[in-house]
């Protein structure tokens, strides 16, 4: 294409990986809120994981469930509302999904 330096990477390189790139942000998303939840499990004392604890200690069944489906539904909310869509519009942009 003739492109050398920084022009290279500003106009062929970085475009092209874009979608690549969205992809990872979103799982990177992924393991960041889960890991999230694991540490309120252990160290914090107020949040979804503690919340999520307590209910589990005090056999609170419907506690319990109602905090894994808060925690699921922020996932795939935050997941659906940022990332899908960006990632559909890189795909179908750069011409790697119909």
């Amino acid at each position: 294409m003739g492109l050398r330096g920084i022009d290279l990477y500003k106009r062929i390189i970085l475009p092209a990986a874009l979608p690549s790139i969205a992809t990872g942000m979103k799982l990177g998303w992924s393991f960041a809120w889960r890991s999230l939840m694991a540490g309120e499990l252990i160290f914090v004392s107020v949040g979804l994981g503690n919340l999520l604890q307590v209910g589990r200690e005090l056999n609170d069944m419907p506690q319990v469930m109602a905090v894994m489906l808060l925690i699921v539904t922020v996932g795939l909310l935050f997941d659906q509302l940022a990332f899908a869509q960006l990632e559909k519009r890189l795909r179908r942009q750069w011409g790697v999904a119909v």
